[in-house]
């Protein structure tokens, strides 16, 4: 009994699916019904179909009947909308211009140089050699110190330093203390990788600095500065 009520259940449900969307044929035979079952629930469909067709109380609007809309308006609200989650008022100055003009040189500043020359082994391992002695004089011990290379279609003439530092603090306010050897750490390893009047460091470049008390690091890269 309880058997049938459930497979009367499903088949309603199926049939509610139905009215609404497509024929059930598919999911039906899938769970197993037969195919008379799957006919008399097509043709309960069908039937519905045709008295809804029949029904008074059903209004048919045609598409000619809908309210037509102001393109116009509609794209001022998008705009006045868009300005205000922008904090954009009409009495700002254009700097369309301007922000193009910057977003231009940024990307020919990121443009590859096809002329540069790579970095040689030998300049490399000056360099290397030259962060790691001026950190070591300022009595920072070196966890972490590595050159790498800049991803694929950058300019070969620059190195991404990873440079991971700790030092014995002085004071009890460890976190202002930290941010200020950050800052140390950024100079020293920056000139000690100028070479000529060239800093071979770029902007992807990391610096890390550790707490000896809780291990706890804090890090920035040159574009924090």
């Amino acid at each position: 009994m309880r058997k049938n009520l459930l497979s009367v259940g499903i088949a309603a449900a199926l049939l509610t699916s139905a009215l609404c969307n497509a024929s059930p044929r598919g999911d039906m035979e899938f769970l197993g019904y037969s195919e008379n079952f799957v006919k008399e629930t097509e043709n309960m469909i069908k039937e519905s179909d045709v008295d809804d067709l029949d029904d008074p109380t059903i209004e048919t609007v045609s598409k000619s009947e809908e309210p037509a809309v102001d393109e116009a308006s509609v794209l001022q609200e998008q705009l006045i909308e868009l300005a205000n989650t922008r904090s954009i008022r009409a009495d700002m100055s254009d700097r369309s211009l301007e922000i193009k003009s910057r977003i231009g040189k940024y990307w020919d500043k990121m443009s590859p140089d096809r002329n540069v020359q790579a970095i040689s082994d030998e300049l490399r391992s000056q360099i290397l050699s030259g962060i790691r002695e001026a950190l070591s004089v300022k009595g920072y011990e070196i966890v972490q110190l590595e050159l790498l290379d800049l991803p694929e279609g950058s300019n070969h003439d620059k190195l991404r330093a990873v440079a991971r530092v700790t030092r014995g603090l002085k004071t009890r306010d460890s976190y202002k203390e930290i941010q200020k050897n950050l800052g140390e750490i950024r100079q020293i390893c920056s000139q000690a990788a100028t070479i000529d009047g060239q800093c071979y460091l770029s902007e992807l470049t990391t610096f890390v600095a550790e707490n000896p008390r809780n291990k706890y690091y804090y890090e920035k890269t040159i574009l924090n500065y």
